[in-house]
């Protein structure tokens, strides 16, 4: 009879792995989604040492006194003095003058280049939904597990507090807040790595969206408290942080994972919400949804298309943009469950 194999704490974490490695779909959505997590951290670093230039700069022939921005592939010429006509007017550039190339063209009457501005507002945008979800995580971990570990009087006010404001349609909430709360925190922001909005905007979208991940934590140890590695514990003496910390924590990690690759795009899809709103980041700052309010304005003031100042290209852009993040994400979460959820039952 051959004897059975001792259980080894990685296991769990390389079989999970494998299973990620054999999931096709699950497996392609986590490559674009390191991809994405690449281009945001250094895209704009990249693209402004290749090009000359970076996104906050404007150039006058990229729109042509106030028009049509430039589109893709563009080279504008970029003289060391603006000629300016009498009447204001901008004249045609002098003969010889060094010209930027515009990948994706500019983003709007300012002149500014759509590419790099794109990397900018997708890591603005990721900054605000994985600061939301570390925000949410904080509240949702103590409180989610005192509910179901201990139950009782614990467990019966935090249900009450959650299923009372889950109720609620979150963008009222997110609304009231931006009004009417944080006031002069908006505008805390930590030179381009954090900018201006960013972190009142997460905290914000992780306070009143923790009452998910608390429900999950609640659920998952209301049925693993009463496990025997639970009793086996107790009886050695283990105090109740001891078997919160080292043997009831480690199972709510592949829940946990899952959760936050849906709550990422969740959180995304909040601040272009917001942004449409006009309450989002500082209009100054780069995001997927500031980029599309550019455009469309919010709906306290729309702005109608016209195609003499406005380019398809400075909508079409961002909107592949969300739609490749957050379907990638959601992909992705749907790979990991796969991947972590057991296959037997539990021991």
């Amino acid at each position: 009879m051959n004897p059975t194999p001792a259980f080894r704490p990685g296991d769990a974490s390389r079989r999970a792995w494998r299973r990620l490695r054999r999931d096709r779909g699950g497996f392609a959505s986590l490559v674009v989604v390191g991809l994405l997590l690449v281009l945001a951290l250094f895209g704009s670093a990249v693209a402004s040492r290749l090009v000359g230039h970076d996104g906050n700069t404007p150039f006058a022939y990229a729109s042509g006194n106030g028009g049509r921005p430039v589109g893709p592939w563009t080279r504008v010429p970029d003289p060391a003095t603006t000629p300016i006509g009498e009447f204001g007017n901008l004249l045609p550039a002098p003969k010889g003058s060094p010209r930027e190339l515009f990948v994706l063209g500019a983003d709007g009457p300012i002149g500014r280049d759509e590419l790099i501005r794109l990397f900018d507002g997708l890591r603005t945008s990721l900054e605000i939904a994985i600061g939301a979800i570390v925000v949410a995580l904080a509240i949702a971990v103590p409180v989610g597990a005192a509910a179901g570990y201990f139950g009782g009087t614990v467990d019966t006010v935090v249900s009450q507090i959650t299923e009372t404001f889950m109720a609620f349609p979150l963008l009222l909430f997110l609304l009231f807040a931006n009004r009417y709360l944080i006031g002069d925190f908006r505008s805390l922001g930590w030179s381009w790595v954090v900018p201006d909005g960013a972190l009142a905007e997460a905290a914000l979208i992780g306070l009143f969206t923790a009452f998910y991940p608390t429900r999950l934590i609640r659920a998952q140890l209301f049925v693993l408290r009463n496990a025997e590695f639970v009793d086996a514990a107790h009886m050695i003496g283990a105090s109740n942080w001891r078997i919160l910390r080292r043997h009831l924590m480690p199972h709510l990690a592949p829940i946990l994972l899952v959760w936050a690759a849906v709550a990422a795009g969740t959180n995304i899809l909040a601040e272009v919400g917001l942004s449409f709103l006009g309450i989002g980041v500082q209009a100054s700052t780069p995001s997927l949804g500031s980029l599309l309010s550019e455009i469309w304005g919010t709906i306290y003031n729309t702005v109608p298309y016209d195609s003499r100042t406005h380019t398809p290209w400075q909508t079409v852009f961002p909107m592949v943009l969300i739609v490749a993040t957050v379907v990638s994400l959601n992909r992705l979460s749907e790979g990991l469950r796969r991947a972590t959820e057991p296959r037997g039952m539990l021991r």
